[in-house]
């Protein structure tokens, strides 16, 4: 069936408009030149200093324990050119594909040891409805594909409709997430370490308020990764 979609429907890379058959979403060529942050290999990397203050004072030892953090990508034109064309022009295959090379470039650095659980930072359902899907999933199920992780949707939820944090200034994002996401049943947490996955991290606001939720989980461990950052 895949040549006969080639030739009726041919598909075309979102960055350089050539030709790519229809297994994948991405020219090998625009794959390659995607730029990378090494933040596997790179620690109190951004993404680690945005979210390991969790740890900090001691006195606040309740907190969950933040492990490491990273991002794949440094969130320029074409990345975000990419990535948009995933979560706007309904082509989720595009996180998976991301997802999946981050996940293989970065396995052999140990960034990923003992994550017990793949969590997407949810959506709310009125925008999964609206959507029809979370492009953060996505990036799971192409992480999960080289890790053989299960990914969880269903223990972290968002319970807030709020607007789009790309349309906020950096202190409204701050004010736009507070209170959005709920745990409702915790102990499918316990005792375990979670990756929470985004697709874009720029203030870290939504993730920090995930981690707030997480916050009574004594036992649970977080780390956080991104497809991608803000320089």
């Amino acid at each position: 069936m895949h040549p006969l979609l080639d030739l009726f429907y041919p598909a075309l890379c979102p960055v350089c408009l050539r030709g790519v058959d229809a297994l994948h979403t991405l020219c090998d060529d625009c794959l390659r030149r995607l730029p990378r942050t090494e933040h596997h290999i790179l620690r109190e990397n951004k993404i680690e200093m945005l979210f390991n203050d969790i740890n900090r004072p001691r006195k606040q030892w309740y907190k969950p324990r933040f492990v490491r953090g990273g991002a794949w990508l440094h969130y320029d034109d074409h990345v975000a050119q990419v990535i948009h064309t995933g979560k706007f022009f309904e082509q989720p295959e595009v996180d998976m594909l991301l997802g999946r090379q981050a996940a293989t470039e970065w396995l052999d650095s140990g960034f990923f040891e003992g994550i017990d659980l793949l969590v997407p930072v949810p959506i709310h359902p009125n925008r999964l409805r609206e959507r029809g899907y979370n492009q953060s999933e996505f990036v799971c199920r192409g992480l999960a594909e080289v890790l053989h992780l299960p990914i969880d949707t269903t223990t972290l939820l968002r319970v807030r409709d709020t607007p789009k944090q790309s349309q906020l200034t950096d202190a409204e994002r701050i004010t736009n997430v507070e209170h959005a996401f709920h745990i409702p049943v915790p102990t499918p947490w316990h005792n375990r370490h979670i990756l929470l996955v985004d697709d874009v991290i720029t203030t870290g606001a939504t993730v920090r308020n995930c981690i707030k939720e997480i916050t009574p989980i004594r036992t649970c461990q977080i780390s956080v990764f991104s497809l991608s950052t803000a320089r």
